[in-house]
């Protein structure tokens, strides 16, 4: 089903550029890595002040203002490093069935997190935060954690 789209690609000048070029794929998985940290450093701190165990000092509403902008933009880098790769190595990407179970978790994972974001915007102190907004942050971090290991796992699944 997907071999006419691998074939397709390969057939692009821009996809043999990616391949061909040796600083492309290294370049992208760096900086894909990197936004993987911002992304990871947002759930974690909401998490963890979820929790109660980190920055009490801050509303968790007043953390997720804080880390808001930069995970939004570090996903859209982590789409666009994430299509360079996938144009690059096509099958390694499109057949592998990590990348797309990778894929499923994060879509889930977002609109989560989107639903997540929504809510806590919305806490004020007449109305706090409930212990199943605060599980849902953990959930989300988790979820985060487990698409990384992923992630790293497509180089090594066939």
């Amino acid at each position: 089903m997907l071999q006419p789209l691998i074939d397709w690609l390969h057939a692009q000048p821009f996809q043999q550029t990616f391949a061909g070029t040796f600083w492309i794929v290294p370049t992208a998985q760096t900086i894909h890595i990197l936004c993987v940290a911002i992304v990871m450093t947002g759930a974690l701190v909401i998490a963890l002040r979820g929790m109660g165990l980190v920055g009490k000092e801050w509303s968790l509403a007043r953390w997720q203002a804080r880390f808001h902008g930069a995970t939004v933009a570090a996903l859209w880098v982590l789409l666009a490093t994430g299509i360079v790769m996938t144009i690059a190595e096509p099958e390694r990407e499109l057949l592998n069935i990590i990348f797309r179970a990778k894929m499923l978790a994060v879509i889930v994972t977002l609109i989560v997190a989107h639903f997540l974001s929504r809510s806590l915007r919305a806490a004020t102190s007449d109305r706090p935060i409930g212990a199943g907004v605060r599980l849902v942050a953990v959930l989300v971090l988790l979820s985060w954690m487990g698409i990384a290991a992923a992630g790293r796992w497509i180089a090594y699944a066939g």
